[in-house]
């Protein structure tokens, strides 16, 4: 993608900064966050050249006025944590269903091209069948889920009645530097690696065989700029490594990296949690022409450098 006019919600969160990097090194790009989860130090390597308005999606206003004149919506503003979710289902109802529909009707009304939607493999749910595959029913097990399985029919719809182009990225396992291991939201490469780097141990829920599909944040940057570009309006992808991962291989693979043993300490299961998953990465490789290209054991190591090297290290619960 050259010399578009973008906009990413939530750019100052661990995806969006990653996307709003790759992104602002050849398109004009806007950054609409409200800091709740974000960071502006996460921008800091594009603050030159990246506008940011600090507002939420629920106001429509300041959305309206981020959205002229942008040909494409990068849409990652959100709730995102399901054990939260379950506690808290009326603000992720606000939020992820409310908000999302609010910025498509903005979008349509401002004449924006695309919009693509951050959506998540939660909405595959529990079911046994692995991998998990675009065409299957949705069977959202969190309130989380469910609201992301709604964003992703207020686009289909959205889209129906207005003409604006979506595309729905479901969104596996993501990871990689800046991810906050502090925040609710966090996944356990960020948790495991920031303990490991502050000589801490890790906290293992359930047995550990649990199984993830990791994607370094790099190789979804480069997904997400291809699901904004091709030809692909009105579908649905799964963007993940295509592999499943147990979180006990994980720790096995962070104590060959640091050269020591792993310390675990054991935590119930997580409400809301999947036991397993896995995507089924063939559409996107097929339509989008990606290919992850970045290894498990490349991107802990990336991980773990950063954690090790950065002087704002967050505290981990």
């Amino acid at each position: 993608m050259k010399g578009r006019k973008v906009l990413v919600t939530g750019g100052a969160g661990f995806l969006g900064s990653h996307l709003v990097e790759r992104l602002s090194e050849r398109n004009e790009v806007t950054v609409l966050d409200d800091l709740s989860t974000g960071s502006l130090r996460n921008l800091e390597s594009a603050r030159e050249t990246v506008r940011l308005k600090k507002a939420s999606i629920l106001q429509p206003k300041v959305l309206a006025t981020a959205m002229e004149g942008r040909e494409v919506v990068y849409h990652l503003a959100a709730r995102t944590s399901a054990a939260e979710s379950v506690a808290k289902p009326q603000e992720y109802w606000r939020t992820n269903v409310e908000g999302t529909v609010n910025l498509l009707r903005t979008a349509a009304d401002a004449g924006v091209r695309r919009v693509v939607f951050t959506s998540s493999a939660a909405v595959y749910g529990n079911t046994e069948a692995s991998p998990k595959v675009e065409s299957m029913r949705p069977a959202p097990a969190s309130p989380y889920a469910t609201t992301k399985m709604v964003g992703e029919f207020a686009c289909e719809e959205i889209s129906q009645l207005t003409g604006i182009e979506t595309v729905v990225a479901r969104v596996f396992n993501a990871y990689g530097p800046r991810q906050d291991p502090s925040s609710a939201y966090a996944g356990v490469i960020a948790k495991f690696t920031a303990s490991l780097a502050a000589d801490r141990p890790i906290e293992i829920h359930g047995d550990g065989e649990q199984t993830r599909d990791f994607l370094y944040v790099a190789d979804l940057a480069d997904a997400y700029e291809r699901a904004g570009e091709k030809s692909v309006a009105g579908q649905v992808f799964n963007l993940g490594a295509g592999t499943g991962t147990s979180v006990n291989e994980v720790a096995r693979q962070l104590s060959e990296i640091t050269g020591k043993p792993i310390r675990a300490t054991r935590a119930p299961v997580r409400e809301g949690d999947v036991r397993h998953s896995r995507a089924d990465i063939e559409k996107a490789r097929e339509k989008l022409g990606f290919t992850p290209r970045t290894s498990l054991r490349d991107g802990l190591e990336r991980t773990f450098s950063y954690w090790r090297t950065t002087p704002r290290r967050p505290r981990t619960p």
